[in-house]
């Protein structure tokens, strides 16, 4: 897959499963306005780390757009949290 170690390879190929598995459920019955914000920023840092792994810097954008988006998703929840008189979202998860 790439030039570094193979066990990294591994737990990135677990956490892009994990991450379309939880995708099937992004806007399913039970999930949250945290839960998507969690997802979002997950991944943003998963594609900022398969970049960084397969060393293909032209496909960085991909995950700057990730994480504007998310940082945009963000930004509304926590506008509509206030205007709402509710909790702001949850801290974003830096991975």
């Amino acid at each position: 897959m790439s030039t570094v170690e193979p066990g990294t390879d591994r737990l990135l190929v677990a956490e892009l499963v994990g991450l379309l598995n939880d995708a099937e459920h992004y806007d399913g019955p039970g999930s949250t306005p945290d839960s998507r914000l969690a997802y979002l920023d997950r991944r943003a840092s998963l594609l900022y780390r398969l970049v960084d792994a397969l060393g293909d810097e032209s496909s960085r954008y991909l995950a700057q757009d990730a994480e504007d988006r998310a940082e945009d998703v963000r930004a509304r929840a926590d506008a509509l949290a206030r205007e709402c008189g509710d909790p702001p979202p949850a801290p974003r998860q830096l991975q």
